[in-house]
């Protein structure tokens, strides 16, 4: 069974508890319609928006994939940091997640890959709501993403609270 496939099972068969994936843009191109799903989906500022179904809560983001807080960042990646993650990303997504229905039982986060700013955001997600979480494919979430979402957030959210 595909990753994919594992969570479009998940998706159809949502726990009690609001759960959060982490998915490629390919994948995340690929999932059904459904109406107890919502989707965060980031791209890079140079492609175009993802062609995904059209749910009926859906955020989208464009920033590039820079772990800004780093002290030893590339050349190339200082080159992207005026198109990094900012504040403003992060209150747009805390704003989304906060006011989603309680019939959303899950969100899938995307981004190019699926490994570095969608594993960020759907660890912040577990750290400040509880979210259920695969906690295994979470390993190279870029840092930088979860302490701007968790300094956001942080002293009004306390894990346990939200929907």
């Amino acid at each position: 069974m595909t990753y994919l496939s594992h969570v479009i099972s998940k998706l159809y068969r949502p726990s009690s508890a609001r759960q959060v994936f982490a998915l490629s843009r390919a994948d995340a191109e690929r999932l059904p319609l459904l109406p107890t799903a919502a989707v965060i989906s980031i791209t890079t500022p140079e492609r175009g928006p993802a062609a995904l179904p059209d749910f009926q809560h859906m955020l989208r983001l464009s920033f590039e994939d820079v772990d800004h807080q780093s002290s030893d960042l590339s050349a190339r990646a200082k080159a992207k940091l005026s198109r990094s993650f900012t504040t403003q990303h992060a209150k747009q997504i805390l704003q989304f997640v906060t006011e989603l229905p309680a019939e959303i039982r899950t969100v899938v986060v995307h981004c190019e890959g699926g490994f570095s700013r969608s594993c960020a955001v759907a660890s912040a997600l577990h750290n400040l709501y509880g979210y259920t979480v695969e906690q295994q494919r979470l390993t190279q979430a870029n840092p930088s993403v979860i302490a701007v979402i968790l300094d956001t957030a942080q002293p009004k959210t306390r894990k346990g609270k939200g929907k």
